[in-house]
């Protein structure tokens, strides 16, 4: 139950043991790039998954009105759908963030079903630094209250990372849980290093232009490139405006293409087609456990990256020398993607470790057979 790309892929690989539905909202994010539909209910099968779509309020602009608006009623209305349908379920999967799923899940358990949290985003704990909500407010704190009753509660946590996992151990002490980490998977038929490129560029970002990325000293840094290298940003988000600003002010408009929001099956060819990707993150936020997405997709077609220094990007760095883990220091972001622009045998070597780990440990295949274990093991008991 959720909205992320992550509760598409899954179902599609769980065992046969597994009898899947999703329980989603229309497309929604980025926001504004969908158009809106306004059907109360609508049922579809997806690659095989049947999949039942609510109305939810669908933002244009991203807004904290906007997002409390896009969760609570989605929250609500998926309520009121398991306390309609909870007799065809033995277990309920409920995806955060946002925190606004647990909800239905609290239902889901009172009346008998399984429950299992799948968390990929501390999001109680970095939504006061970003900006969306109060520390203070009464929403703030009812949020962190129904985070410990769901973990009280759940039968089985699903986390990302050993970080995250560590993460909650540390914050809640005192419960005890059943604990599984199961990453993010990619699909390595999309993201190939054998896909042609369709465009050619020296660094390239692929993402969200959003408020948990650190692109200040990563535009810093590339600006100070000898050679006058080439930077395509790829995606939408609040910050395209000011991040345009900051171009003009380091006088690097010439260089930086914004590409905007692409169709997801066009990112592997501008992918292939770039030298060195970058995945800047705010490191005063709780992200050290985040290993995103964007980082998983550049290593399965072979470019390297540079990340920010973040402590699962660092293992990961450490362990299979894919890319490098830097400080958001503009020296250390310049000297980083020089490094890799600079020496095309070291840019093949990292490619080919970035493509070796993702074949061994981050297919989707694999990610649904450890969701399948989850699940039994729930059901079972």
């Amino acid at each position: 139950m959720g909205g992320a790309h992550r509760w598409e892929k899954i179902p599609q690989h769980l065992d046969d043991s597994v009898n899947p539905h999703v329980l989603t909202t229309y497309p929604t994010f980025p926001f504004g790039e969908f158009d809106r539909r306004w059907r109360p209910i609508e049922r579809d099968t997806v690659d095989g998954v049947p999949v039942t779509r609510l109305f939810t309020y669908q933002p244009i602009d991203d807004t904290t009105l906007g997002r409390i608006l896009n969760y609570g009623i989605f929250s609500v209305l998926s309520t009121l759908y398991v306390i309609c349908t909870f007799w065809r379920y033995d277990c309920i999967v409920t995806m955060s963030a946002p925190h606004t799923t647990f909800f239905p899940g609290v239902i889901g358990k009172l009346t008998g079903c399984g429950w299992v949290l799948d968390i990929f985003d501390l999001w109680v704990d970095n939504a006061p630094k970003a900006g969306y909500v109060d520390e203070d407010s009464l929403l703030y704190r009812a949020m962190s209250w129904l985070e410990r009753v769901s973990f009280t509660l759940a039968d089985a946590v699903i986390v990302i990372t050993d970080t995250m996992g560590e993460y909650y151990e540390e914050k809640y002490p005192n419960l005890s849980f059943d604990m599984h980490v199961i990453p993010f998977g990619v699909d390595t038929e999309l993201f190939t290093p054998d896909v042609q490129p369709t465009e050619s560029t020296d660094v390239i970002y692929t993402g969200n232009l959003g408020t948990g990325q650190a692109f200040g000293p990563f535009l810093r840094g590339f600006a100070a490139l000898d050679g006058e290298p080439d930077l395509m940003l790829v995606g939408g988000g609040a910050r395209r405006t000011e991040l345009e600003e900051v171009v003009v002010e380091l006088g690097i408009e010439d260089r930086v293409t914004f590409a905007g929001h692409v169709d997801r099956e066009e990112i592997p060819a501008l992918l292939v087609g770039a030298d060195v990707s970058f995945v800047p993150l705010k490191t005063e936020h709780q992200l050290d456990y985040a290993r995103p997405t964007k980082l998983l997709e550049t290593m399965a077609v072979g470019t390297p990256y540079v990340a920010s220094a973040v402590a699962e990007i660092e293992a990961l760095s450490d362990r299979w020398g894919a890319g490098f883990a830097v400080e958001n220091d503009p020296e250390e972001v310049e000297a980083a993607l020089q490094n890799i622009l600079s020496d095309s045998t070291r840019r093949e070597e990292m490619g080919e470790q970035g493509i070796d780990l993702i074949e061994k440990e981050y297919r989707w295949e694999a990610v649904g057979a450890a969701a399948s274990q989850a699940i039994q093991g729930v059901n079972k008991r």
